[in-house]
């Protein structure tokens, strides 16, 4: 199970780190050919769709390696037993609100369904997809982050 899930994380970041290099290659693309006097207009738009999925990506990645902002000055004065409980009600919360993205993203990708990328006949959906995948994954991190916590003996 354990290797299911490091290649799961590995092919997360590759896949976030091609789709980068992707995005960049294409508004070079576009900013070249624009230019030169003849935009290619659908290079940005497929670029802007697979930003969105670079963003929902790494927000995962980032959550994962705690590499999020956060304010602890007033949370650290607490207790580690109150740190702890606390910190089992902000992840319960971060559940809760990601399940109500997942259900809200998933009825928008099939609202866009019939809706067209601009020039491309590409259907809308696939960039709104991003959107409850994204939470999904960040969801299964935080379920990890909290079996984690609840196992822990001190503040986690």
């Amino acid at each position: 199970m354990k290797k299911i899930i490091q290649f799961g994380i590995w092919l997360e970041e590759t896949s976030s780190q091609i789709l980068l290099g992707f995005v960049v290659v294409l508004v070079f693309i576009a900013a070249l050919t624009r230019y030169l006097g003849t935009p290619i207009n659908w290079s940005v738009d497929i670029a802007q769709g697979i930003f969105v999925w670079v963003i929902y990506l790494g927000a995962n990645q980032a959550w994962r390696k705690n590499r999020h902002i956060g304010i602890d000055m007033l949370f650290n004065r607490f207790s580690p037993q109150v740190q702890k409980a606390l910190m089992v009600l902000i992840y319960g919360i971060i559940l809760v609100f990601l399940a109500m993205i997942i259900v809200n993203g998933i009825h928008i990708a099939i609202v866009n369904v019939g809706r067209i990328m601009n020039d491309i006949p590409i259907s809308y959906s696939f960039v709104t997809i991003a959107v409850p995948v994204g939470s999904f994954l960040m969801l299964l991190t935080t379920v990890e982050k909290l079996i984690i916590l609840l196992r822990s003996k001190g503040k986690g």
